[in-house]
């Protein structure tokens, strides 16, 4: 092999390692854009059930976690394997986190000593002894 096709070959070995390489890191940085570690998206999928009183649903890093005017069973977390994770089970199972929701959370504001937690059609009122998720705000 003379010196001009060695340098093509290792220009086109080179190429390739690249190209699979920058895929390879397009399709992790894409799947942690929408997934958790765990395998749970970072947002939640509602259903508003305005008849639904605040209830219950467990402790979360030391935080009691309610739902307010959603549906319990209409409110789930989607896994990668495209199947719907409750949130009751998420929480219960610690497979989301008050960081994760801090994090991806698309706004946050102030209201005295709650910080709420914006996204797309829903909120998440989030105190030093519990947390709230409920239907967004007319006002936001």
């Amino acid at each position: 092999m003379n010196n001009k096709n060695l340098k093509i070959t290792v220009i086109v070995i080179g190429v390739f390692l690249f190209v699979v390489v920058a895929i390879t890191i397009l399709v992790l940085s894409m799947f942690k854009a929408q997934y958790n570690s765990k395998g749970i998206s970072h947002f939640l999928v509602i259903t508003i059930d305005m008849d639904q009183p605040k209830e219950y649903l467990g402790s979360l890093d030391e935080c009691r976690v309610y739902i307010d005017r959603l549906s319990i069973e209409g409110t789930n977390f989607r896994t990668a394997d495209a199947e719907n994770l409750s949130i009751k089970e998420a929480i219960e199972k610690n497979l989301t986190s008050l960081d994760e929701w801090k994090e991806y959370a698309w706004n946050t504001r102030k209201e005295k000593d709650t910080e709420i937690l914006l996204f797309e059609n829903y909120e998440i009122a989030v105190n030093d002894k519990e947390c709230i998720i409920r239907p967004k705000s007319k006002a936001y």
